[in-house]
């Protein structure tokens, strides 16, 4: 496609795609007959189609931007385009609390602004929540007013299925929905300072995101590369590597996964090769075979469990706290930030 034709694309229409769906990357692309619905089940509109066979198609027409599927989709098959999400680790500061609000939910300028707070899915809350050490506040007074009403209740779902991974008292406590017209944080109203810091932070996003839809196409072997694994998974993974704080630690291991294998394996190579995020490697060494699963790396997809003719492979979630140390120490070699 020219400058110009991206050009003309661009200024079509006020309202670009949401999201972007890689049917690469998708489970039930990958392995035919794979009935992988998490995202089918979570879109509230129905924007996601499944196809004859075993695939998915995106419906951009009813898909009404709330993001709820790029959160649960274990492989990122569904991307979200805005990048603001991406960016969004860089700007916590530790120890203090973090406020997060879409464009329309800006109420002091001091808020981290998102996309669609719907897009947040339990790995970001709980990373969120472990690195700010204080209170997470989700800003959605002003769902009503939009096409993703439903948003509050998704996230409120998502916390209920934190609470019963990790418990009430753990770091889901530290996360807090403000769905009324309520005043919190150090502020209760924009300074003139803080409300055109916020205008000038939207301005130049329209303006970068312009200027990346403009600019040459990526090279679709980098875009949709065959071993992916999730930015929110590599957070997780950096957030418990990066943490001295063992209370801390331990309440993020249930998020993880543990693979064992049986004496049926053969090491044919097989789920190796099917693995969508990388987590499983086969290596030789002296002439053994060997199957190498980098924990931190895994999404829970079970599509290796799935692929493997031998049932040699048992997926549980969890690491055991008892070899937590040593544990970290592979984790910091294996997943540098």
């Amino acid at each position: 496609m020219s400058l110009a034709d991206r050009l003309t694309e661009r200024f079509r229409s006020s309202e670009p795609p949401a999201l972007e769906f890689i049917s690469r990357r998708c489970l039930r692309n990958r392995l035919q007959g794979n009935g992988c619905s998490r995202c089918l089940d979570e879109c509230p509109v129905q924007a996601i189609i499944p196809e004859a066979g075993s695939g998915v198609r995106l419906d951009l027409k009813r898909c009404v931007g709330c993001l709820a599927c790029t959160a649960v989709c274990p492989v990122e098959a569904l991307v979200g385009c805005d990048s603001r999400l991406a960016a969004l680790p860089a700007k916590l500061a530790a120890g203090k609390a973090v406020f997060l609000c879409c464009e329309k939910g800006i109420r002091t300028g001091e808020e981290i602004i998102l996309p669609c707070l719907g897009a947040l899915s339990e790995e970001h809350l709980v990373a969120f929540a472990a690195r700010s050490r204080e209170t997470v506040c989700l800003y959605l007074a002003r769902c009503g007013d939009c096409r993703g009403s439903f948003v509050p209740e998704i996230l409120a779902r998502r916390l209920q299925a934190l609470d019963r991974k990790l418990g009430h008292d753990g770091l889901t406590s530290r996360i807090r929905l403000v769905t009324e017209e309520e005043e919190i944080g150090p502020a209760a109203s924009a300074s003139r300072r803080s409300f055109f810091r916020a205008f000038w932070d939207l301005s130049i996003h329209a303006a970068s995101e312009t200027i990346t839809t403009l600019q040459a196409e990526p090279n679709p072997r980098e875009k949709h590369a065959h071993k992916h694994q999730p930015p929110r998974l590599a957070l997780l993974r950096q957030t418990l590597a990066g943490s001295s704080d063992e209370t801390v630690r331990l309440a993020l291991l249930p998020l993880f996964f543990t693979l064992t294998v049986n004496t049926e394996c053969n090491f044919c190579g097989g789920c190796a090769g099917m693995c969508p995020t990388g987590a499983l490697k086969n290596t030789r060494e002296y002439e053994l075979k060997r199957l190498q699963f980098d924990w931190g790396r895994c999404s829970g997809c079970g599509l290796c469990l799935e692929f493997c003719r031998k049932n040699a492979l048992t997926l549980t979630a969890g690491r055991s706290p008892e070899s937590l140390g040593t544990e970290i120490e592979v984790l910091l070699q294996l997943a540098p930030e």
